[in-house]
């Protein structure tokens, strides 16, 4: 299927763009901050090492082999979680390379799987060591559509389980749970491998203790399971949970959370007779909605705060419009790429940063002050910047000067473009180093 949406070739990009400076860029460009999206993956495999527990890597925010490899490391196993099937295809060269270095790597599609798809899946099956692509169910009808086109596939299930979030999954109070875990166990043996969690709801907690809270509740969810399997079933089962705010809450358990000890001792008693995974996706790129969150200190080893963001939308004023009482500016990047989800925290869709010039402009930054530029409207291609502030401190702007916005949402802004263009702030971060195609499709 990738042959149906062709993507350019890296080199050719890398020739139009490799070493330009950021304000030479047409606008508007996706950016990514090498140094900053290297220190969260790093920070994310370090507090996975230290808990003694496995970590799938979500590819959908980014769809890019270049960060799909610094999200897994260097070495160690190499377990992906993927949206969409295209996203799994594209993945299928790096894991036939980690397999046959000896490293473990495998593929989980984590979403209920779709009739249509299933061929798309024991494709991928054949091409690679047995075991090594997953499905998830919720349903007791749809998994046994699933097993009669694939009666015979060495394909792992998990089963999705609703832990709060609501959007899939389920209950393990609902009275189709038993015959579900049954009908699975019965069918697929061993290659029923656990039960699966995204607490996606994650995203309006306010605190440390609410990420954390959050975390342990989705353990005792999964816990809650495991009662279910049959007695006969000789497989050690995975729990697989995670969001980025409750994964990277997991890094809290190290220091000061007031959950930390709760936390060990559910964690140390699953251990004994599970397989504990955390997945999450966005916490390479961050966002807006994510730092919103304060799931970690704004300061430390592993900084939650716009500091931490490591992909922003370059954008260009084209039209001032500050003789207005609230002073506005027009820019060349609307919804489609911006998107148009909100953020808790202030009432915009993208907060102009303090950087290529634009100093003293933080908007609801950890003090609560309120004061700088932010997307205050956006329409399809264009978008108004609203100075948020007494008018009198307006930090002026220019006809052609480019500015750095923080999106809210880094998963949708990646949507509306063809590649990342990269800079490495360790490097001075004003100069591009490279160029990462994203992957298109479904």
């Amino acid at each position: 299927m990738a042959a149906n949406y062709p993507l350019p070739t890296t080199l050719s990009l890398q020739t139009q763009f490799v070493g330009l400076k950021l304000d030479e860029l047409p606008t508007p460009s996706l950016i990514l901050d090498l140094a900053i999206v290297k220190r969260n993956c790093k920070a994310m495999l370090d507090v996975c090492s230290t808990l003694g527990v496995d970590f799938r890597a979500h590819v959908k925010s980014h769809k890019t082999t270049e960060l799909s490899k610094l999200q897994v490391g260097p070495a160690g196993p190499a377990h992906f979680v993927v949206s969409t099937l295209l996203e799994a295809e594209h993945l299928l060269p790096f894991v036939l390379q980690c397999q046959s270095q000896g490293r473990a790597s495998s593929i989980l599609y984590g979403v209920p799987v779709s009739q249509s798809g299933v061929p798309r899946l024991l494709n991928l099956a054949r091409k690679l060591a047995p075991g090594s692509i997953s499905i998830i169910v919720d349903n007791v009808d749809a998994f046994l559509k699933y097993h009669q086109q694939a009666p015979d596939a060495d394909v792992g299930v998990y089963i999705k389980i609703d832990t709060g979030y609501h959007r899939a999954g389920i209950e393990t109070t609902s009275p189709k749970f038993p015959e579900l875990v049954e009908t699975v166990v019965q069918k697929v043996g061993e290659n029923f491998k656990g039960f699966y969690s995204h607490y996606g709801h994650s995203y309006g907690g306010s605190s440390e203790d609410d990420a954390a809270t959050g975390l342990i509740a989705e353990l005792r969810g999964l816990e809650e399971a495991t009662a279910a399997v049959p007695k006969e079933f000789r497989g050690k089962l995975v729990l697989t949970v995670g969001a980025t705010p409750t994964a990277t809450a997991a890094q809290n358990m190290l220091s000061h959370s007031s959950k930390a000890g709760e936390f060990e001792e559910l964690l140390g008693k699953l251990k004994e007779k599970h397989t504990i995974e955390l997945h999450a996706g966005v916490y390479p790129l961050l966002d807006l909605q994510q730092v919103a969150t304060h799931a970690r200190p704004p300061t430390g080893h592993a900084p939650l705060s716009k500091t931490a963001i490591g992909s922003k939308l370059l954008v260009e004023v084209v039209s001032l419009y500050d003789e207005k009482e609230k002073p506005e500016a027009l820019i060349s990047a609307g919804s489609l790429a911006l998107g148009r989800e909100p953020c808790k925290s202030y009432p915009g869709w993208g907060i102009v940063t303090n950087e290529l010039g634009n100093k003293h402009n933080d908007v609801y930054d950890e003090r609560g002050e309120k004061i700088g530029w932010i997307v205050g409207r956006v329409s399809q291609e264009h978008g108004i910047l609203t100075w948020e502030g007494v008018k009198a401190q307006m930090k002026p702007l220019t006809i052609g000067e480019k500015l750095l916005i923080w999106p809210n949402h880094a998963c949708v802004a990646g949507a509306g473009f063809g590649w990342y263009v990269v800079v490495d702030s360790e490097k001075g971060g004003d100069s591009i180093v490279d160029v990462w195609v994203r992957w298109k499709g479904w």
